[in-house]
């Protein structure tokens, strides 16, 4: 069923559509998306693991005990 409005553009929008329906474009765009995405909040992880590290409190130190002569 064509739109009448579309005219002379029903072929190409017909094929255009089937292409990217045929080629599965938006299942491998939704995977890159997606691995994006995974590889963002791996990378925020380990900063946030680094800066944790690096913030760590040091242990109070021990005070020195005195001898006896």
């Amino acid at each position: 069923m064509a739109i009448s409005i579309l005219g002379p553009f029903n072929d190409v929008i017909n094929k255009t559509s089937g292409e990217i329906v045929d080629a599965k474009l938006f299942s491998k765009l939704a995977s890159v998306l997606n691995t994006f995405v995974s590889s963002t909040f791996d990378a925020a992880d380990s900063v946030l693991v680094s800066v944790r590290d690096l913030t760590k409190p040091n242990p109070p130190a021990t005070p020195a005990s005195k001898e006896a002569p």
